[in-house]
């Protein structure tokens, strides 16, 4: 390459950044197509009078606003980060997360112990605990709660449509559950599974009443009674698509909450969302877009609390489908994007470029392993190689999401970006938006080629990397590119059965980097994980796996 062809290929990466920040600030991040206004108004009725009341002046409410509401209040159902983080304070689990880490702490089980050979878990109960609906919380609920989820166990209200995780982190590994006296339970595992107590702690695994669980999946959705810190009193206190109301239950086995109402506000724009926290109308701000969190960094009323992100962003090339049935086309869109100028240009530096699926701050995270350098000649001798060329261009659609996730807080702005990557290498992609529960659906469902995807971490553990979105029975579930390789899936059954996390920790680097190898992925980043609040927020802390514990915090 001469000089002048230098110059005109730095003025073009330029160009390219600088059009990605000014998309930036002009797009907005649409509410998952369900059109939303911008102002978004809570409904009349006691919802309405806490929103207006709930100001910066009022120490007794803490509002935290996000893009998207809650999907359900049933945790053996949710199935998005809203839900998660709503569940996580309305229930508990029998063990949870330290605070800010991702170890092991005590929760509705005071202690417990691990048979010799990995394949029994014995927990001593926390005791005079009672669900937000006066039952009684004991070894019986335990039970009755687990019979629910796992199929074909008496009282089984498992639905494969409705409990998306549960067999890939919960029931698959545990046989049964037996209450050995009102305070102690067993779990009976086929075989040794080191990731469990990590996966028990993840929201998903909160124990629901067992009076509120015969009223069935539907009922429990929008009427929940856990042992929480906060609870729904009635239904009309959740609006849906507007807000969500919870108060605080000052009988808390933990102590009772700092503030008196938790509200969940629906604000689908980021810039709406800044505005409001700026203006003393929101408390917490989730998921801003990176323009919206350097501008939030101006403003000496409002903090920015970050931290490394555990997470990964990706686009999903469908393994089952063609082209990407073949691995040329599928490595070659991973040469085709520059991850750096991307995390430059469109995230603000606030995305490391991803190697592969694993994010630094996982403890099996690979500094060594190999994956795609920014090679556009590599990508076309690749698609050259697969039978695309000029005359018979690569052509598919990628499905994008609209909104902003914690790992692509950036939404379909990503898609536009990566097309143009692709555009650059003969590569056609025509992008298609849809609404954020749809997009789910279908992607499970197998309806697309290729898609954005990403994910936030659950429990801290490779395992919920790696098996949860890569291995062959996760497919239809985590796993979207319905990736399948005999090979990965036998290292990472290994893994899960080997207690010396040394010896994990080599499992799990070998395998990830054959599913690098096999590029079901085109691998993008690591997103660093960003909230704003009020700077009167007392106490709020970052939680690696998203969900965060609110109950601690206050206003000053």
């Amino acid at each position: 390459m001469d000089g002048t062809e230098k110059v005109q290929a730095m003025w073009a990466r330029l160009d390219r950044r600088d059009l990605l920040k000014r998309s930036a600030g002009a797009a907005a991040l649409a509410g998952a197509g369900i059109g939303i206004p911008a102002s978004t108004l809570a409904a009349p009725g006691t919802g309405a009078r806490l929103d207006r009341a709930a100001r910066q002046d009022d120490a007794t409410t803490l509002i935290f606003g996000m893009a998207t509401d809650v999907d359900e209040l049933d945790p053996r159902q949710i199935d998005t980060q809203e839900g998660y983080i709503a569940c996580a304070n309305i229930y508990d689990c029998l063990v949870m997360y330290d605070y800010g880490a991702t170890t092991i702490r005590p929760g509705l089980a005071e202690s417990w112990e691990i048979s010799p050979d990995g394949k029994e878990y014995t927990f001593k109960l926390r005791q005079g605990v009672k669900f937000h609906d006066g039952a009684d919380f004991n070894a019986d609920a335990v039970v009755t709660w687990f019979n629910s989820i796992k199929e074909g166990a008496p009282g089984s209200q498992y639905d494969a449509t409705k409990m998306v995780y549960m067999k890939d982190f919960i029931t698959t590994w545990i046989d049964a559950v037996e209450a050995v006296d009102p305070f102690t339970v067993r779990m009976r595992l086929p075989k040794p599974y080191a990731p469990l107590l990590a996966n028990l702690a993840i929201p998903i695994g909160s124990i629901v009443s067992p009076t509120a669980i015969p009223k069935g999946l539907d009922e429990v959705a929008v009427a929940p009674a856990g042992t929480g810190p906060f609870r729904l009193e009635k239904k009309e206190d959740w609006t849906r698509e507007s807000q969500l109301v919870l108060t605080a239950n000052p009988d808390y086995w933990g102590g009772a909450p700092k503030v008196q109402r938790l509200i969940f506000k629906v604000v689908p724009e980021s810039s709406t969302r800044l505005e409001q926290v700026e203006a003393g109308e929101l408390d917490i701000a989730y998921g801003l877009s990176p323009e919206d969190v350097e501008k939030a960094r101006e403003n000496a009323d409002v903090q920015v609390v970050e931290q490394a992100g555990l997470n990964t962003n990706c686009i999903e090339l469908n393994t089952s489908k063609e082209p990407f049935t073949k691995k040329e086309v599928r490595q070659a869109l991973n040469y085709a994007v520059n991850k750096q100028e991307l995390s430059e240009g469109l995230y603000n530096g606030n995305m490391v470029a991803a190697g592969g699926v694993l994010p630094p701050v996982d403890w099996a995270y690979n500094p060594e392993l190999k994956g795609y350098e920014y090679d556009p000649a590599k990508a076309q001798e690749l698609l050259q190689a697969a039978g695309y060329n000029d005359a018979n261009p690569l052509k598919f659609t990628l499905m994008a999401y609209t909104i902003a996730r914690g790992y692509n807080p950036a939404g379909d702005r990503l898609a536009t970006a990566i097309q143009e990557y692709w555009a650059e290498v003969g590569v056609q992609a025509e992008i298609q938006t849809a609404e954020w529960t749809q997009y789910r659906a279908d992607r499970r469902a197998n309806k697309f080629q290729a898609s954005q995807s990403g994910w936030m971490g659950d429990n801290g553990d490779p395992d919920n990397f790696l098996d949860s979105l890569l291995a062959g029975h996760s497919a239809g579930a985590g796993n979207t590119a319905f990736y399948q390789n005999p090979q990965v899936d036998e290292l990472l059954a290994q893994a899960q059965q080997e207690s010396d996390q040394e010896k994990r920790k080599a499992l799990y680097q070998q395998a990830e980097q054959i599913i690098v190898d096999d590029a079901p992925w085109v691998f993008l980043g690591y997103q660093k994980h960003q909230v704003v609040t009020r700077a009167n927020v007392k106490d709020f802390q970052l939680q690696p796996t998203y969900i965060y514990y609110l109950a601690g915090v206050s206003k000053g």
